[in-house]
């Protein structure tokens, strides 16, 4: 870790203020210069740089296109979600984009299916790609919104993966809510140290009540995480 992502690492886990209770659809819609140019001077100012690149991914070479096809991370998920979950489990996908995992789950039996994504293409495609989606409930909707919104203990196990969890603001106090929407596990491959927001995931799973069962390395950038809650 070099001295950039460390500072990086202290100001998005420790000296920026959580702010849950922002109503956070009605601020990415904003459009305003002067938070843009508050939040470039200010690290602890809301911004929604994130989210309006993410909404607009298909304009930006992210599309749900490149979310379709399953490969070996994916996999790697989908086998520790069979390992610690039962087939009648609720499970939800943060940032779920056309629902390719959620699809792999369907096949093998799950049923009670849920997941989200801040791109509404990518939600309305998922059921023309996925027939098998079709009794999922998915929604479009940013992270914050869809979990402040939902009730404790929903989910037996929710999981995440690939850059999801990193470029969502570290002003959402993101791992302590879906820590309190998960009964059983949160499953997550993450790059530690990468993306826009990176921070000390491991302190944070830990201060928000989350056990550490496995780490596992991935290549050079990337961990698997199984997390029981306490």
């Amino acid at each position: 870790m070099n001295l950039i992502i460390f500072l990086k690492k202290c100001k998005n886990s420790y000296l920026t203020p959580r702010i849950n209770s922002l109503n956070f659809k009605k601020f990415y819609e904003k459009n305003s210069f002067f938070i843009k140019v508050l939040a470039k001077i200010f690290w602890f100012i809301p911004n929604n740089f994130q989210s309006k690149y993410w909404i607009n991914a298909h304009n930006v070479g992210h599309g749900y296109d490149k979310f379709v096809e399953m490969d070996d991370l994916g996999c790697m998920i989908v086998d520790k979600i069979k390992e610690y979950s039962a087939k009648e489990d609720k499970i939800l996908d943060i940032c779920c984009n056309v629902g390719r995992i959620l699809n792999q789950l369907n096949n093998h039996g799950y049923k009670k299916l849920y997941g989200f994504d801040i791109n509404q293409e990518a939600i309305n495609k998922s059921k023309f790609i996925f027939s098998g989606l079709n009794s999922a409930q998915l929604e479009c909707a940013s992270a914050e919104e869809y979990l402040k919104k939902t009730n404790d203990n929903f989910y037996d196990v929710s999981y995440s993966l690939g850059a999801s969890l990193e470029v969502i603001p570290a002003h959402f106090n993101l791992i302590k809510d879906i820590n309190r929407i998960t009964k059983k596990y949160f499953i997550c491959l993450i790059s530690e140290n990468g993306h826009a927001y990176p921070r000390f995931w491991r302190n944070e799973f830990k201060r928000s009540c989350f056990s550490i069962i496995e780490c596992i390395n991935v290549g050079s950038s990337r961990t698997l995480f199984v997390l029981e809650k306490k």
